[in-house]
């Protein structure tokens, strides 16, 4: 049974002497392997449309008990040409989508987080959009920082942040690893709703702290295998 969806395009590679096989995230958050049979062709019909960062709406089947479907028609939906023809930003979305292939178990909702944020790339924003799509996929995860209120007192005075323990502290309760936050907080809420505009009014420190809270995190609570995300970033960013 033929199967139409829209899917990013995570990675592409040749296969065979005219065929290339594609890694999709499809759009119910499944990450799935197509063989594109005819595609390296000079006149072939998946032309450019199956490139990586791609949005396209695919035709495809996968027979019973295969690992590898065939892919039948590509259509491109959003090839995100702005975002490609800056380097800098063209750089966080292929961070992006590896994280989309690395994932140890995609969850629902992310076919969705890597839709807007490519889109986001898209429309000029950098930085600031890996802050809302980590803060995003943490609520996907299950894992969010609690940030309303201290997590061992429960107080609203909130000066720190605590990685391993997984949200904010009040000063009474920060232990030598917590990280001073008061500066921050409002900041990085703007930041998770997408109000990207705060980004421009922050100083380099204050960016750089953000950047690195959010990596730390992300480190601790979705494992060892994100290690590698700092080597491919456009920017200097340290566990």
């Amino acid at each position: 049974m033929l199967i139409r969806k829209d899917a990013i395009i995570l990675k592409s590679y040749d296969f065979r002497n005219t065929s290339k096989i594609i890694h999709i995230l499809s759009s119910d958050s499944q990450r799935l392997s197509l063989v594109a049979k005819g595609a390296r062709r000079t006149k072939s019909q998946f032309s450019g449309n199956i490139e990586p960062l791609n949005l396209a709406q695919l035709v495809y089947y996968i027979k019973p008990g295969k690992s590898l479907g065939t892919l039948k028609e590509a259509n491109i939906k959003n090839g995100h040409q702005l975002l490609k023809k800056d380097l800098y930003r063209l750089n966080i979305g292929w961070s992006l989508i590896w994280i989309g292939r690395k994932i140890p178990s995609p969850m629902d909702g992310l076919f969705g987080l890597e839709k807007r944020s490519l889109g986001f790339l898209d429309k000029g924003f950098k930085e600031e959009v890996l802050i809302y799509f980590f803060f995003s996929l943490f609520k996907l995860q299950g894992i969010p920082p609690q940030m309303d209120k201290c997590i061992t007192c429960g107080s609203k005075e909130l000066d720190y942040f605590d990685i391993e323990g997984g949200g904010t502290k009040c000063k009474k309760c920060a232990s030598k690893e917590s990280l001073f936050f008061t500066p921050l907080k409002e900041s990085i809420e703007s930041l998770k709703k997408g109000r990207f505009q705060v980004w421009k009014t922050m100083n380099k420190k204050d960016k750089k702290e953000i950047l690195q809270i959010t990596f730390k995190y992300g480190l601790y609570h979705l494992g060892d295998w994100l290690n590698s995300l700092k080597n491919m970033l456009p920017f200097e960013i340290t566990p």
